[in-house]
């Protein structure tokens, strides 16, 4: 159920400049849509061109707050936007509005001192934060804590792993959201 889009942005029947970003829906139990995962792409092809995520994330968001327009991707629907952790420490995330961008923090971010400080401040900004491609580790913890929305990789977690992670997540009040649901019969699953 993945659907991916690119924009160029034209004048006068012309290209004056290429702009790319991919957008994934993200849906509720009764098929709704709740918001878009935004992607950077550097082209109509529907691939991450491997360029530092820095960088990704920076293109990204001139891109779409810039260049195209948020409420023209989503539709006012919420953004889910990946942030890198020098992005989260320089609190670039407070830099857009915070009812509808959902701050995601990349599975690679180590949940430090400088990390736990700036999500604290952009969780009491009223900040929704999602943590990407969630595995479970207690160093975690404390980010759980701060998180609203934990991600798991639906194709890459088994069954087992799943039930004990909703288990284990339940103190901290944390909406589940399975990510890779590429089918029906996997929406269902989910």
């Amino acid at each position: 159920m993945t659907r991916q889009l690119a924009y160029g942005i034209k004048e006068k029947d012309e290209i004056i400049n290429n702009v790319y970003v991919a957008r994934q829906p993200i849906f509720d139990s009764r098929k709704k849509i709740l918001g878009y995962e935004l992607l950077f792409r550097e082209g109509m092809e529907n691939i991450f061109p491997g360029i530092d995520g820095n960088v990704a994330t920076s293109k990204l968001l001139s891109n779409t707050f810039f260049n195209i327009g948020l409420t023209r991707i989503t539709g006012r629907k919420k953004a889910f936007i990946n942030f890198t952790y020098d992005l989260l420490i320089r609190k670039v995330p407070l830099l857009f509005d915070n009812e509808t961008t959902v701050v995601e923090i990349l599975e690679d971010v180590k949940a430090d001192s400088n990390i736990l400080s700036a999500c604290k401040e952009i969780a009491e900004k009223n900040y929704t934060i999602a943590l990407d491609d969630f595995v479970y580790k207690k160093d975690m913890e404390e980010l759980m804590h701060l998180s609203h929305i934990i991600k798991i990789d639906f194709r890459a977690t088994s069954r087992e792993e799943i039930r004990k992670f909703i288990k284990l997540s339940l103190p901290y009040k944390v909406s589940l959201l399975a990510e890779k649901v590429e089918n029906y019969d996997e929406f269902n699953a989910a």
